[in-house]
């Protein structure tokens, strides 16, 4: 069933409940009222009745006790339905129309109250009372027949209950309308969502300047849509830039294959074009394993095991192997870490990978007889790691872009330089994953430095 559907008939169900209960309550209270009404009478009756034997008990001999209620039964409004017993149970009057219903002899036990009885199938109210006399108890019933008002009470039952399921009809219908207006706004989002395409992917819904749920639904898909084009962007972007790479070492092997293929050659011009192919599909086999782990970590299936690690361990192995690239190139490599523990929670192995990528691009980008710094200090609130060159530097505006897969500046991205281009983009996802922050301060032509800051983390519950 279609939502419109569900809540109409929601609405008409909580409609019926409340109805159900409603016209419960309003029988309750019309029964109340009329029991009331009919209790407060008998009440006066009895009263009368009771100031009446006070007045006139005392005056009659016990024969002529009959014939003064009797009297009194006709006078008073009534009287019809009473009769009274002395204390040994012996009916002193009895009216007619107790007598035809033959009604139950007076409960000495349980003056006090009214209750209603059926007496040969005729609802009666009845009242019981003890009146002394000189000491002596009598037993009074005053009774009132129910027949006429519970049959009006009946009638008003059965129209109310007829009214219920009108009521209901009437709340279907209603309720199918307020839902299809209430849905109206709802179904245009869907319409406006559904025209919305990868070709027009930029293209966002109408907001309804209501301030309820209508609006915040259109602004969170608005946003949603938002995200999903930065993400369809970057991944066009990124499978654009990669066929860009891969394009060039593939030409070059090819060529280089022909090339060789053309004419005899001696096995020295064999080996050199072997050779070139060989450093060519070694440099794409790095941009394949680059790509492949940025691929996982998107996907969110290349999580690291985190565990308490010694910062100090896997820098020094980066160090190692940093130092005899420097070595090579004559650059100065300086390198200070601390004897203390330098305890965060991290990966080992991806640690080391990010501090190879950080020491590996200071290196390249540093000319001859400049020089690489390593730093680790440590604070009770973080650990942090600064890597210094004195290299090329980079721009102030690509600063914020270096991070970006396959972005290239004028100095800092070079295919000559052995990079491609996916090295820092590696090393943000690891710096994210260990939640670390990677901090950059260049300028062109005076070095960079690289601060990578690891907050103090408490390690995982043992299972």
């Amino acid at each position: 069933m279609s939502l419109r559907t569900r809540l109409t008939l929601w609405y008409s169900a909580i409609l019926l409940i409340i109805l159900l209960i409603f016209g419960a309550i309003v029988d309750a209270a019309v029964r109340a009222a009329i029991n009331g009404g009919v209790d407060y009478d008998l009440q006066v009756r009895l009263e009368g009745l009771e100031s009446f034997m006070l007045n006139q008990i005392p005056r009659f001999p016990r024969a002529r006790l009959p014939h003064q209620f009797e009297e009194h039964s006709v006078l008073r409004p009534g009287g019809e339905t009473m009769q009274i017993a002395d204390s040994s149970g012996n009916c002193i009057f009895q009216s007619d129309t107790i007598r035809s219903l033959h009604l139950p002899a007076v409960d000495e036990n349980a003056p006090g109250h009214a209750k209603t009885l059926i007496v040969q199938g005729v609802p009666v109210r009845v009242r019981s009372a003890v009146v002394r006399v000189n000491g002596e108890p009598y037993y009074v019933q005053l009774a009132t027949l129910m027949s006429a008002s519970y049959v009006a009470l009946d009638r008003f039952r059965l129209r109310l209950l007829a009214l219920i399921p009108l009521m209901v009809v009437v709340s279907l219908a209603g309720g199918y309308w307020l839902s299809s207006r209430a849905l109206a706004p709802v179904d245009k989002i869907i319409e406006d969502a559904q025209s919305i395409t990868l070709q027009s992917i930029a293209r966002r819904l109408p907001v309804p300047r209501t301030n309820d749920e209508l609006q915040r639904l259109a602004e969170t898909l608005n946003e949603m849509m938002q995200r999903l084009e930065g993400a369809f962007r970057r991944i066009t972007q990124f499978t654009a830039d990669a066929s860009h790479e891969l394009r060039a070492p593939m030409a070059f092997i090819r060529t280089t294959a022909e090339v060789a293929l053309l004419a005899p050659r001696s096995s020295e011009s064999y080996r050199s074009a072997l050779a070139d192919i060989l450093e060519e599909g070694e440099w794409m086999t790095k941009l394949i394993d680059d790509l492949l782990t940025l691929a996982r970590a998107d996907a969110g299936s290349s999580e690291l095991t985190l565990s308490q690690v010694d910062l100090c361990k896997p820098l020094r192995e980066a160090c190692r192997a940093a130092s005899v690239l420097a070595e090579r190139k004559k650059i100065r490599f300086c390198e200070d870490l601390p004897q203390v523990e330098a305890s965060a929670l991290g990966d080992a192995d991806a640690l080391r990978r990010l501090f190879v990528i950080l020491l590996d691009n200071a290196v390249k980008y540093t000319p001859s007889k400049g020089s690489v710094e390593v730093g680790l200090a440590v604070t009770k609130a973080c650990s942090e790691v600064l890597i210094r060159d004195s290299g090329v530097g980079i721009a102030v505006q690509d600063i914020d872009h270096i991070f970006e897969r396959f972005y290239r500046a004028d100095k800092a991205r070079q295919r000559d330089s052995g990079g491609v281009g996916l090295g820092l983009s590696i090393a943000r996802w690891i710096a994210d994953v260990h939640s670390a922050q990677i901090l950059v301060e260049s300028k062109l032509n005076s070095g960079s430095t690289f601060r990578v800051r690891f907050p103090k983390r408490s390690p995982p519950p043992t299972p």
